[in-house]
């Protein structure tokens, strides 16, 4: 619970008090999530490689179109339709990430595989976020964030602090950059 609210981006709206049965989504209480999944094994190439580049298309394409479902979607409950709208969850994530680590040779439970896995997901984080930025600056920010800068911001530097950690570790594991 401690850690949670810790690393959540609205929390002077609310704090979360629970997740969905799967705890793949936690954020304020009433509030929906548009999910959706990217397979790692599409993005490596024939010669072994994970294509970057590839990678970081498909989150730009997939983050913007989950942005423009939220509003072509319907909801439960009124309360969940405008949280919904005024906050605009978007959760990317992947799939396969065993079937990829077994493709480059790795055990899932080594420090490298638990290494490479935590880089894949702070490049997934940061390029969903970079993408919510430049949709931002169109659309402009998510009605709750004024009143959430402060905390959302805190999150990022959170996450920047961890990525440049990984970074530190970094592993060759045949990385494409096209």
């Amino acid at each position: 619970d401690t850690t949670i609210n810790d690393w959540h981006t609205c929390s002077n709206t609310g704090r979360i008090n629970a997740s969905n049965p799967c705890s793949e989504y936690m954020h304020l209480d009433n509030s929906a999530c548009n999910l959706a999944s990217l397979n790692l094994l599409k993005f490596m190439a024939q010669d072994g490689k994970f294509n970057v580049g590839l990678f970081k298309r498909a989150v730009d394409t997939m983050i913007t179109s989950m942005d423009i479902v939220v509003d072509r979607s319907s909801y439960p409950t009124p309360k969940i339709t405008e949280n919904a709208k005024n906050y605009r969850e978007l959760g990317l994530g992947y799939a396969n990430l065993g079937a990829l680590l077994m493709a480059l040779g790795l055990p899932y439970d080594s420090e490298k595989g638990r290494t490479i896995s935590g880089q894949l997901t702070s490049l997934l984080c940061g390029q969903a976020y970079r993408m919510s930025a430049l949709l931002a600056d169109i659309k402009g920010p998510f009605a709750g964030y004024e009143v959430n800068k402060q905390p959302m911001l805190a999150v990022l530097a959170k996450h920047l602090e961890e990525a440049e950690k990984l970074h530190a570790n970094s592993m060759n594991i045949g990385v494409g950059d096209d």
